[in-house]
């Protein structure tokens, strides 16, 4: 991308390790600068079920702006809406949030923004968490939101196969994915459905058609049939590939939050129409 000015107001933070090291402390807001931006977009959910995808496709509409500056949008969204960095930027602008984490609380703080929440099935998810991410990421979001999970558990679910330690990475995932699925149920109690849509997003990617001009709607933003063609339903069912046993304990333990959380999806719409 082009080269935009930029201005540090502190270290350099150039990795999420650093991230987390640097500006992830208990004394700071993660949103801290979130109100200067007008009517601004967030995107968030589980880790690995398409938040910057659909990041991507909302900065595509018309009118949006564009503000990064690095390799990882994500990371650039956490920098400046921390205050860690200053760039300028016109129009509206998406920031992808998913690594608020066990922060999401700092949603409630801010009212002019509008939140798209996405939701997937836990086979696709937990599959990509084990073989497209490094054990570091995995390892921060089981810190960040898993272990409480995992503690809840206290070991009363079976174990997951040919794991000799505990957690194994499956559990991690699996654990992980339910903590973070499971905020879905306060977010939108307390935000849907003015300012919180969820979002299923294989359910996205096959009805996009239908689907997509909804939400670009509910973001007051144009749709034009160009941005369809953005998404692409190549990742569905993904999830078939993971073994037999490994996917029999995902769905043991993963599949009720995920099915409590589309169901969401379907009260908001229904309550905004």
């Amino acid at each position: 991308m082009d080269e935009r000015e930029i201005i540090w107001r502190g270290p350099k933070v150039r990795t999420w390790a650093d991230f987390v090291r640097v500006v992830k402390r208990p004394d700071r807001r993660l949103l801290a600068r979130l109100d200067t931006f007008s009517r601004p977009i967030l995107v968030a959910g589980c880790q690995r079920s398409g938040t910057t995808a659909v990041t991507r496709l909302v900065s595509s509409a018309d009118g949006m702006g564009d503000f990064r500056f690095g390799e990882d949008d994500e990371l650039d969204a956490a920098l400046i809406l921390s205050g860690q960095v200053e760039t300028r930027a016109a129009g509206r602008l998406a920031f992808q949030t998913t690594y608020l984490n066990d922060r999401f609380h700092e949603y409630f703080e801010h009212d002019d923004f509008r939140l798209v929440w996405v939701v997937r099935e836990p086979l696709s998810v937990v599959r990509s968490m084990l073989h497209h991410w490094r054990r570091a990421a995995l390892n921060r979001l089981y810190d960040a939101c898993g272990a409480p999970t995992a503690h809840r558990w206290n070991r009363k679910l079976a174990r997951a196969p040919r794991s000799l330690l505990w957690p194994s990475r499956l559990e991690k995932a699996c654990a992980s994915y339910v903590g973070k699925v499971s905020q879905t149920f306060e977010l939108a109690a307390r935000l849907a459905p003015k300012r919180m849509i969820v979002v299923d997003y294989d359910e996205l990617v096959l009805h996009k058609a239908s689907l997509l001009p909804e939400i670009l709607e509910f973001l007051d933003l144009p749709y034009r049939p160009e941005l369809a063609g953005m998404l692409h339903a190549k990742s569905v069912d993904n999830g078939r590939l993971l073994p037999a046993a490994h996917a029999a304990y995902v769905e043991e333990t993963c599949r009720g939050v995920y099915e409590r959380a589309r169901a969401w999806r379907i009260r908001a719409r229904e309550a905004a129409a």
